[in-house]
């Protein structure tokens, strides 16, 4: 069990995939930087700075297998936030302030608000941490003579490499919580409007859609359909077969809807095993026509669950819009005509006041 898992997020969500997307990118240009700045110090004769980049590549392929690997990725994270410190220190107390190395520090807070530390009970405290960190270091070290003195050429042209390095991965940064804000936004929008099993409309989605389609219907003079789908003897298939079983039959039911509407149409998840269908510029006896092809599909196609094949029959209500309507009595009339259906023996089409075909 990984000994920091206490202090791990819960659940491997959207800021964890981007937080391991980010360190792998991350180490492979650590990577290479170091072996950079290993050749310039091998150059000068700063030995002790050229291992300390070389064992810096070691930690950033270390972290990059693990990373890879899914594996400790709290461990990776800490690793990278004390190379970055130490380096960053060591780099500065020997060639001094002036080349810039201290900017790599401020890198670390905006890492670790993308760390896979729980939100707020380890993330903050970090950051605060890590900030006084630097202020010390900053103190402690800004006006402290270097150990080695780099020409002014070399330490000046360190200073905006480094400048301009810290800079661009703060643009990448910026660019990647962007992209997280608005995945996740797009992620939350998908949950509220779908349902989460079929893919179809939710109902508080089709009711929102539905009023707009009304609006618009009552303007022009068009006509317009509901059909509301019950699946017959459904809680006799959960009872003999499953929920699983039920649920299979669900999700066949849903990708027949799909296949059998039109693009503009809209098919939703009504409640239960109840679907709603809302058909613009289209008359009851249109609908009539459509409902027929989608219970007879669903009546000859078996649905596979496992060594199971389950045949499955729906009751189809339809109405039209009329003067004055609101969704509330299409749906209301379409479920008259529903429950017609099922007394009359379901796996039939009902176009109120009288059944439109008989199976």
């Amino acid at each position: 069990m990984n000994p920091f898992s206490s202090l791990m997020a819960p659940d491997a969500g959207g800021s964890e995939r981007l937080f391991r997307k980010l360190m792998l990118q991350a180490s492979l240009v650590g990577v290479v930087l170091h072996l950079a700045f290993a050749s310039l110090f091998f150059l000068y004769d700063i030995a002790f700075m050229a291992a300390v980049n070389i064992v810096s590549v070691v930690v950033y392929l270390i972290v990059f297998v693990v990373i890879y690997r899914s594996l400790l990725e709290f461990s990776a994270w800490l690793m990278v936030a004390l190379e970055i410190l130490i380096h960053a220190a060591l780099a500065v107390y020997l060639l001094g302030w002036d080349t810039g190395f201290h900017f790599y520090a401020m890198l670390i807070p905006p890492v670790t608000m993308i760390s896979p530390l729980k939100e707020g009970l380890a993330k903050m405290p970090a950051v605060l941490l890590l900030t006084m960190v630097y202020v010390l270091m900053d103190y402690g070290l800004r006006t402290s003579a270097p150990v080695y003195l780099l020409p002014e050429l070399v330490r000046d042209s360190l200073y905006y490499f480094n400048l301009v390095a810290v800079l661009f991965v703060m643009v990448f940064l910026t660019g990647l919580y962007y992209r997280l804000v608005v995945t996740n936004e797009q992620k939350l929008k998908q949950l509220a409007t779908t349902d989460s099993l079929t893919g179809l409309h939710n109902r508080r989605s089709l009711q929102r859609l539905a009023e707009r389609e009304l609006d618009n219907h009552r303007r022009n003079g068009l006509p317009l359909a509901v059909m509301l789908c019950d699946l017959d003897n459904f809680k006799r298939i959960n009872d003999l077969f499953g929920h699983q079983a039920g649920d299979q039959v669900l999700m066949h039911f849903s990708r027949l809807l799909k296949q059998q509407i039109r693009r503009g149409d809209l098919a939703a998840r009504w409640g239960g095993e109840e679907f709603l269908l809302l058909l613009p510029a289209a008359p009851a006896q249109e609908a009539a026509l459509v409902a027929e092809r989608i219970r007879n599909e669903l009546e000859a196609a078996a649905v596979s669950c496992g060594d199971k094949d389950i045949y499955v029959t729906a009751t189809i209500g339809i109405s039209e819009l009329q003067p004055g309507d609101t969704l509330e009595h299409l749906v209301a009339r379409a479920d008259d005509a529903l429950y017609q259906g099922k007394e009359a023996g379901r796996n039939r089409i009902v176009l109120p006041p009288s059944p439109l075909a008989e199976a």
